[in-house]
């Protein structure tokens, strides 16, 4: 039994004020969906302004079991998009919120649609599951080197295991690097535009880092067809480009397009104790069972990140004064 997003659907959206869920959040709305979101108490929906369509906001912390299951049953989803997670940077964020959010949120989630037929449930996953590697496939022993990681993988594990002992039909999407509109201005590649449009160089790290890039558009893609497409419960699925490359490259070719306004500064920020230096995956399980594959380049989703950064500095300000 397929659960289809389309046509009127009631969409429950965890995480629906973050970068994905944002963009996820106006992709459901525009294909029809009556689209509910659950966010924290006190989160800022900056990133959800000017949305147009049947959206509700539901207040409840993920890690409490009894709001969880009030959500649930207030909204009565047919599809769940699960992206609430604590954020990979800042590496400040305790161990233990890692834990509490991604797992004991994700299990809290689990538990109250335990029993429901027929819903599908599509969970974010995260390359930091695999650890450090090139080209990892959906098979890969797991060797997370972060707590974020294991959290990760720990709530994948969890969302397979109900799905084969509850009915639910779960659906996992290991996600590697997102970018593009929406995109928290402390990462990476908003601040690097901001940076120019600002005139002050770019500071970074090593930078030698490979990450594999994936424009958010094929990101929110591959969620919809995750869960609309007939597939068996438990199906995992990276989302990548399939390439990995490094950052100081990708820096390199944002200030290019605008320009060389401003200089890449390599070495002026301290590496991670704990920076994986190889990160790619393999998406051929994507493209032959989801149907999925990356249909924007790096260069053309840096553009039009560009575009819409030069659009929306207002918006990126004010998440940068709520640290979102």
């Amino acid at each position: 039994m397929t659960a289809e997003v389309r046509g009127g659907r009631r969409a429950l959206v965890t995480g629906g004020t973050g970068m994905i869920g944002a963009n996820l959040v106006r992709r459901l709305l525009d294909e029809g969906s009556e689209v509910s979101v659950l966010c924290r108490r006190g989160s800022d929906p900056v990133r959800l302004r000017g949305v147009a369509g049947p959206l509700r906001l539901h207040e409840a912390d993920v890690r409490d079991a009894g709001a969880v299951a009030a959500v649930v049953r207030a909204v009565e989803p047919e599809v769940v998009l699960h992206l609430a997670s604590t954020p990979f940077n800042p590496s400040t964020i305790p161990e233990r919120a890692h834990l509490d959010v991604i797992v004991t949120g994700t299990l809290n989630l689990l538990e109250a649609l335990a029993g429901q037929s027929g819903v599908r449930v599509v969970c974010a996953g995260s390359a930091a599951e695999y650890g450090a590697g090139s080209g990892l496939r959906e098979d890969a022993t797991l060797h997370p080197g972060t707590v974020l990681g294991a959290a990760k993988a720990a709530a994948s594990l969890l969302a397979r295991a109900y799905s084969r002992l509850h009915g639910l039909e779960v659906v996992v999407l290991r996600l590697f690097t997102p970018y593009g509109p929406w995109e928290a201005p402390s990462r990476l590649i908003s601040d690097a535009i901001l940076s120019a449009l600002d005139g002050r160089d770019v500071r970074i790290g090593h930078g030698g880092q490979e990450r594999d890039f994936v424009y958010i558009d094929d990101v929110v893609t591959a969620f919809t067809l995750a869960a609309t497409r007939p597939l068996p419960a438990g199906s995992l699925f990276n989302i990548c480009s399939g390439r990995g490359t490094p950052i100081r490259e990708v820096v390199g070719r944002v200030l290019a397009q605008m320009g060389d306004p401003v200089r890449c500064l390599p070495g002026t920020l301290p590496t991670r104790p704990d920076e994986i230096w190889e990160m790619s995956g393999d998406n051929r399980a994507a493209r032959d069972s989801l149907g999925w594959g990356p249909v924007t380049s790096l260069d053309e989703g840096l553009a039009r990140t560009i575009a819409w950064v030069r659009e929306n500095r207002g918006p990126l300000a004010a998440l940068a004064r709520g640290s979102a």
